[in-house]
C-alpha cells in the first residue's frame, strides 16, 4: 500500500471491519483533509537532504538558525556546504582532535593536527599543518580564528604549519654582515 503525505488515504489505515461504517469514514475523510494542506508544504520544509541545491543567501540563513560560530559569509558556496552538514557533528565533538581539523578542513581543504605528546611539545599545546598557501597574516589570522572556535579553551595552538607537495621553483638568499648570516633559505 503506498501512500503520499500530499495525498493520504487514512481510510486505508483502518481495518477492514471498520471502512463500512460512516462515521469512520467521515473521521476518515477529515483527516485527509488536515493532512492535505500541511503534507503539500513538506518538499518546501526539506533542508538536510537539500542543502547542495540551496543558493548562498539561503546557506547564510540556516547557517545562522544553527547558530555556526565558525561560518562565514564570505566563504565560497562549497565550503558553506560542508560547513553546514558538519556543523552538528563539529559542536558534539568541540574540544576534540577531530574536530578541530574537521573545521580546518572545510574551511581550507586539508589540515593535520599533531597534539603536544605526539611532537614532544609543551603540555596542552598543539600543532595544525596544512597545504593551503597561507601566504598572508590575514589567512593566517583566519585560520587561527577558525580553529579556535573547535579547540578547547584551555589548549593553545602552538604553530601552523604549510606544507607543499610538488614542483617549486626556488632561489636562495643570504645576506651576510661581516661573518654571520643573516638570512637562508633553502628548498628542494
Amino acid at each position: 500500500m503506498e501512500m503520499k503525505i500530499e495525498d493520504p488515504k487514512t481510510i486505508k489505515l483502518i481495518p477492514h471491519f471498520m471502512r463500512v461504517d460512516s462515521a469512520d469514514q467521515a473521521i476518515a475523510q477529515a483527516i485527509d483533509t488536515l493532512i492535505k494542506v500541511p503534507g503539500a508544504k513538506v518538499k518546501t520544509l526539506r533542508v538536510w537532504d537539500q542543502i547542495d541545491n540551496l543558493d548562498e543567501g539561503m546557506l547564510d540563513e540556516l547557517a545562522w538558525e544553527l547558530d555556526v560560530d565558525w561560518y562565514e559569509d564570505t566563504m565560497p558556496i562549497e565550503v558553506k556546504r560542508e560547513t553546514i552538514k558538519t556543523a552538528q557533528l563539529i559542536k558534539e565533538h568541540r574540544g576534540t582532535k577531530w574536530a578541530v581539523e574537521q573545521v580546518a578542513i572545510n574551511s581550507f581543504g586539508d589540515a593535520t593536527v599533531l597534539e603536544w605528546y605526539e611532537y614532544g611539545g609543551k603540555p596542552f599545546h598543539f600543532k595544525v599543518s596544512t597545504s593551503y598557501p597561507l601566504d598572508t597574516q590575514a589567512l593566517i589570522d583566519k585560520f587561527r580564528k577558525q580553529i579556535n572556535y573547535a579547540k578547547r579553551a584551555s589548549t593553545v595552538l602552538e604553530e601552523v604549519e604549510f606544507y607543499y607537495n610538488g614542483t617549486l621553483n626556488t632561489y636562495m638568499f643570504a645576506g651576510v654582515l661581516g661573518t654571520s648570516v643573516i638570512y637562508s633559505a633553502t628548498a628542494t
